[in-house]
């Protein structure tokens, strides 16, 4: 796979769509109702339908509803705050980019994102027998800063095809068009009558008809303006539901996993900017970067949130001195100019210029170039100045050669963009999560980041390093960022993490971390089942040392989406995060994680030996073993000798390795099973863990040793176990999955039995009861997915 393939940074969607719609009507705060189309996935969709009508009918109905909804629908209008304010849920329900309970946001995009791309592959065979086509798209948009290299390059046809498409749906979506604008229209509007060479006069009319009816498919504004990001994204359909729905997705999947493009809702992209925002000097708004903006969901969140913020200076004006990107691939970028103008014309800021004028100063904030080769300036592996690159015939356009890229050359930020000499005061956005590939300039990349020098090969994580990005990069004086990432930043144990840990418990400023699970939603969505981190970092000049904040692994349920961003809160912590960054929930289970972290004994100092045996062996293993699953979720599956006839001949068995832990009695075998099944054991693992998988090493460093098996409370902790046992064991959860038989028992539900092993280790740790308590409030919310509002008090915001 080439190298640029590897490194397209996030776009914003990610699922396909389906021709079918859904209409939900809503109650507003005034009493009043908005009908909204919506794309329809569910099994309600016959009863929104109509069951019973014709499909001309129910074609015919479906028109004149929607044309209802774009004059209806709230979204449509522009965004300005209401007198009266609408409920997180009934702004959220009304939102296509936020994904939810029976709303897939990738769905949505594939829904009004397909006819753009069908247009463009129509526009793109008939103007790839164009000679003219290169020579007049590089006229009227060839005015980026810096070009990129030979295999990063989209062919004109295609990047001509994307033009014209997009000045429609530009058009269309800020209304400053009809939804029935032609292709030409939409060119009038965005050059102005006198415009020379028009790209519509290109292909072929046959090809300009083809075109213009799959784009009148779908034509409905709102939506258009809310999905916008997405659908000006070229990659299409390729998610988890895409391939059940349509096998042909299977390629497109492929590529998206292998380049680690995840699309980042619109709410997500909100709420890190808004707490980069919310850092800074409210009088001065901020230079913002992203560094891997893609079609530009995260720098549209921040003009959003900077004109509420600065209601004195005009759209355009904030958009074009300070919001920035680079992305490694040249047709999102100007995509990303394409979104900004749309939201500046919608408000109507943009008259007193043609779009084209507006859409090329906003196109020189955008290079396209590798991130990772870009240096502060004044950091000593960059070039010096200007005069070490080759330059196109314009001054301000400067290239990479194949030789400047096999030489590792880099290039400083202030050559990109002048303006950011200093640095760019918030660094936001989404990075690729997949490997960096071969390179040639390793030994270059090692000596500019930490986290590749110590894993200079091709199955690095390319994200790590974009963290050590953020900090190079951003302004010394004042700054901010934020990211979201793979979870795998909180608990991998490999070099690349232990080295991003220790580099930002090293680098001065507050660091918050926030942790999402991906059951029973993800924060991407539900074609997206990633768990994630967002971190959040802040800094001034007079600033020394680093300030850590986290939160609990947060599971939610998809209605309750828009609450769970308002009940964000963080817990100081004060330890080593090399290991791994423990998540937590307020001051009792902080005090709680600092008490059991000093302990210097642990769990394998009190057994025998933990091995990994099959399901098949466990039947003939003595009454001196306990077993634990591999993975877990609600519980973790702990449990010791089974009774006897549980597998029914015949059965395939799981062939998952299961922890066989040798004890040295039965007694001892049921002191550490209680242990083991507390929810203490079972916090302990959510606070290191990553909410799946069971490892040995987290049973191996629980922090109880041989003083388990002595005493007094050895024989609370071994009749506890019994106890437990007696009845976890009558009922198993035996289970199929993909023809082979698991086995596991769950303590849920057994709450006061295991109270009594959470006490007796409490006592032995020297913690106060309360924690107990905490504990058993712990388990019940994570297992029911219920969000919790810790105390004020308790945390830092």
């Amino acid at each position: 796979m080439p190298q640029w393939a590897l490194w397209r940074s996030k776009r914003k969607f990610l699922h396909p769509g389906q021709s079918a719609r859904q209409f939900a009507t809503f109650s507003t705060s005034t009493g009043s109702t908005v009908s909204l189309s919506l794309p329809c996935g569910s099994r309600t969709s016959a009863r929104c339908e109509g069951a019973g009508l014709t499909k001309t009918e129910l074609q015919n109905r479906r028109v004149d509803e929607k044309r209802q909804c774009s004059a209806r629908v709230a979204p449509s209008a522009p965004r300005q705050e209401s007198s009266v304010l609408k409920t997180g849920m009934e702004q959220e329900a009304l939102r296509l980019d936020i994904p939810r309970r029976g709303h897939v946001l990738s769905t949505a995009a594939e829904t009004y994102g397909r006819p753009l791309r069908d247009a463009v592959a129509v526009l793109s065979r008939s103007l790839a027998r164009k000679r003219r086509c290169a020579d007049h798209h590089q006229s009227l948009f060839g005015i980026a800063r810096w070009q990129p290299l030979p295999d990063m390059v989209r062919s004109p046809a295609e990047m001509a095809s994307w033009a014209i498409v997009s000045m429609w749906a530009s058009a269309i979506a800020s209304e400053a068009l009809p939804a029935t604008a032609s292709l030409q229209d939409a060119e009038c509007w965005f050059f102005g009558t006198d415009a020379p060479g028009r790209l519509t006069s290109l292909p072929s009319d046959q090809a300009i008809h083809r075109a213009q009816t799959l784009l009148g498919s779908e034509p409905d504004p709102a939506a258009y303006f809310q999905l916008l990001p997405y659908v000006l994204d070229p990659h299409g359909p390729g998610s988890r539901l895409s391939v059940r729905r349509d096998p042909g997705t299977h390629t497109a999947r492929t590529r998206k996993r292998a380049e680690g493009i995840f699309y980042t809702p619109a709410d997500v992209a909100e709420y890190m900017a808004a707490a980069c925002l919310d850092s800074m000097d409210a009088d001065d708004p901020p230079a913002v970067f992203d560094p891997a903006c893609g079609t530009g969901v995260f720098l549209r969140a921040a003009l959003k949130l900077l004109r509420r913020r600065h209601l004195d200076r005009c759209a355009f004006e904030l958009a074009s001195e300070l919001l920035f990107g680079v992305d490694i691939d040249p047709w999102p970028l100007n995509a990303a100019a394409f979104v900004l103008l749309t939201d500046i014309w919608k408000e109507g800021q943009g008259e007193r210029s043609t779009p084209a004028a507006l859409w090329r100063r906003l196109r020189l904030n955008f290079a396209c170039i590798d991130t990772l080769r870009i240096d502060p300036a004044e950091a000593k592996s960059c070039c010096a100045n200007r005069s070490e690159f080759p330059q196109a015939a314009n001054a301000d356009v400067h290239t990479l050669s194949g030789a400047d890229e096999a030489a590792g050359r880099r290039v400083p930020l202030p050559l990109l963009f002048p303006s950011l000499n200093r640095g760019p005061s918030i660094i936001i956005g989404n990075p690729p999560y997949a490997n960096i590939g071969d390179r040639d300039d390793f030994s270059t990349l090692g000596y500019a980041f930490e986290t590749l020098a110590v894993k200079p090969q091709w199955g690095a994580e390319i994200y790590l390093p974009f963290v050590e990005q953020m900090i190079r990069l951003a302004a010394r004086d004042r700054s901010a960022g934020a990211m979201v990432l793979p979870l795998s930043l909180a608990c991998n144990v490999g070099p690349q993490f232990a080295t991003a840990r220790k580099l930002i418990g090293e680098t001065p400023g507050d660091w918050r971390f926030a942790f999402f699970d991906r059951e029973p939603h993800a924060l991407f969505g539900e074609d997206v089942k990633t768990r994630n981190a967002i971190i959040v970092w802040s800094r001034t000049q007079s600033e020394t040392e680093s300030a850590l904040a986290t939160g609990p692994m947060r599971k939610w349920r998809g209605e309750s989406r828009s609450a769970m961003f308002g009940s964000l809160r963080f817990t100081a912590i004060d330890s080593d995060i090399r290991t791994g960054i423990p998540k937590i929930d307020g001051e009792c289970q902080a005090v709680a994680l600092k008490v059991l972290g000093a302990r210097k004994t642990c769990l394998d100092l009190a057994v025998k030996d933990i091995t990994r045996l099959n399901l098949a062996r466990v039947p003939n293993v003595d009454n001196h073993t306990v077993f634990v699953g591999p993975t877990a979720y609600n519980f973790l599956n702990v449990f010791l000798k089974p009774p006897s006839g549980l597998s029914a001949s015949g059965q395939v068995l799981s062939e998952h390795p299961l922890y066989a832990i040798s004890c040295t009695s039965p007694e001892d075998a049921l002191a550490v099973f209680a242990v083991l099944t507390s929810h203490l054991a079972y916090w302990w693992w959510h606070t290191h863990g990553d909410g799946f998988h069971v490892s040995k090493r987290f049973i191996s460093s629980l922090p109880f040793g041989l003083e388990l098996l002595t005493g007094a409370t050895a024989g609370k902790l071994t009749a506890s176990g019994d106890e437990l046992w007696s009845k976890m064991r009558l009922n198993p959860v035996i289970s199929l999955n993909r023809g082979r038989t698991s086995l596991a028992y769950t303590p849920n539900g057994h709450d006061v039995i295991r109270r009594k092993a959470d006490q007796v280790l409490a006592d032995l740790a020297g913690i106060e009861s309360a924690f107990v308590n905490e504990l058993q409030q712990f388990t019940t919310h994570t297992v029911a997915a219920k969000l919790r509002q810790p105390a004020i008090a308790e945390t830092v915001k």
